[in-house]
């Protein structure tokens, strides 16, 4: 080149535009890695100037920073320029690029998109990378995120410790890469120090000092509760733990799902006592929360805020699970609309198997005997066994009554107890409807012995309602019957 020309090079290198850029941010920025050899030769080796002076000067421009604190590494990562990278690394990698404007630095810049070819390169290349992002997360952090397990073990291999580093929330990697359901990235920083998973985390708590049983009375549904509280001493043992506001997870279980109190009340913790009635900062208790709304809309509100987009987390901070209490009240109505079709069989079988009790096939003796008013076919089989099926088949469909009685009692606040009785009531129905079947053949077979074909033939008919009630469960399959009987 011109020595002229190579002079004028070097000198408008330092020059800004308005937004701060050099020459150097702008041909980063768009990819032109001939003009970025330019630039950084021609500040190396300006004419009437010592070598040693010419790369402190094309360093120094390496350096500087635009308006938005952004380095041309910044820019040239950014719009994912790879062989620029690998010109500006390869020119000063002794210099730790601190973060921008928006708390980036370059290989978490790289990390969060993915670019994985600019990750590896500046790791091989720099000495002394910074790992830093916003809100105190690290590259691991980002490429927990939102990507496969190759950047994690680039940056694992690297440096290791950053698998403890805490985010602004207490989140670790392990958090994020869990939040974001990123499974093969769990187990890559599981195998790498399994550690992670359980160092002290039972005892970790956020700035608002919420414990994983605050989160988790908020994000799981009931039965998961259950399983949780009974199989985890260590995480039992955080029951009653407060959090800066003096709640309970019990206090956050009463906001959401007031419902599951009972459920979690009865779940059959021996060790640890459930404390029903301390109170938060408002002087409010669990029971007094599930009573009065006040408090429990104020308190509800400040948690919803939690789920709204911050930072990374682009589904809040907390999850809160509104479909068990969706699906609770679709059920709840669904048990109050089949109750009542329920009742209604229950009843006509109780009162056409009550009628048939003292309406006796064959009749009474009326001769004025001793044996007089009892019935005429008691000594024979056929009607023994009339008798008790029609007792049974009383007995069950009165109790059917009774639990939809007690169902009416719930109000259709206590899905599971509800849920219970349905069933219960459904199955003695169904068990009464066989007994009646039974009842009926057996009746009418006892009447019908002095014509035999026509007792046997009336006996056929009557237990065909068995293979019927088979075929019928058989077309819409096992399955089908066994998800309405859970």
């Amino acid at each position: 080149m011109d020595p002229q020309l190579y002079d004028a090079v070097a000198k408008a290198a330092a020059e800004v535009n308005v937004n701060a850029e050099t020459p150097l941010h702008v041909a980063a920025k768009y990819g032109h890695s001939d003009m970025v050899e330019v630039l950084i030769k021609s500040s190396a080796k300006p004419q009437h100037e010592e070598l040693e002076s010419g790369r402190r000067s094309a360093k120094r421009m390496l350096r500087m920073t635009n308006n938005e604190g952004n380095t041309a590494l910044h820019e040239a990562v950014q719009y994912k320029h790879l062989d620029v990278v690998k010109i500006l690394t390869k020119e000063d990698p002794d210099f730790t690029y601190s973060s921008n404007n928006r708390g980036k630095t370059p290989l978490y810049i790289a990390a969060a998109k993915a670019y994985s070819k600019i990750v590896v390169e500046i790791l091989e290349t720099c000495t002394s990378p910074a790992y830093e992002g916003p809100d105190q997360m690290t590259a691991l952090h980002a490429a927990a995120m939102n990507h496969g397990p190759d950047i994690t073990r680039k940056i694992l291999e690297k440096k290791k410790s950053l698998i403890r580093e805490r985010d602004r929330y207490g989140w670790t990697p392990l958090h994020s890469a869990a939040y974001h359901r990123k499974f093969e990235i769990m187990k890559e920083l599981l195998e790498c120090d399994v550690s992670a998973a359980y160092i002290d985390c039972c005892e970790l708590v956020d700035e608002r000092r919420w414990n994983v049983l605050h989160f988790a009375m908020l994000s799981l549904t009931g039965k998961d509760l259950k399983i949780l509280l009974k199989e985890d001493p260590l995480i039992r043992n955080l029951i009653n733990d407060k959090d800066a506001d003096g709640n309970t997870p019990l206090h956050l279980l009463a906001t959401f799902h007031s419902h599951l109190i009972r459920r979690i009340r009865h779940v059959g913790i021996k060790d640890v006592k459930l404390d029903l009635d301390v109170v938060n900062n408002q002087n409010m208790s669990v029971l007094k929360m599930v009573r009065k709304s006040d408090y429990h809309r104020q308190l509800k509100q400040e948690i919803l805020k939690l789920e709204e987009p911050a930072g990374p987390y682009q589904h809040g901070v907390v999850r809160v699970n509104k479909g068990s209490d969706e699906r609770d009240e679709e059920e709840i109505k669904e048990i109050e609309k089949a109750k009542e079709s329920h009742l209604i069989v229950a009843t006509l079988i109780a009162t056409v198997t009550f009628t048939a009790a003292f309406t006796l096939p064959g009749g009474v003796i009326q001769d004025g005997d001793k044996d007089e008013g009892t019935a005429i076919l008691s000594k024979k089989a056929a009607f023994g066994a009339f008798v008790i099926t029609d007792a049974i088949a009383m007995v069950l469909s009165l109790s059917a009554v009774f639990a939809h009685f007690l169902m009416s009692m719930l109000h259709g606040a206590i899905v599971e107890e509800g849920r219970f009785l349905m069933v219960y009531g459904a199955l003695s129905t169904m068990m009464a409807m066989g007994a009646m079947v039974i009842a009926f053949v057996t009746g009418t077979f006892a009447v019908l012995t002095t014509s035999l074909w026509l007792a046997i033939l009336t006996t056929v008919i009557g237990l065909s309602f068995f293979l019927l009630i088979y075929l019928i469960f058989l077309a819409l399959g096992m399955k089908w019957v066994e998800k309405r009987f859970q």
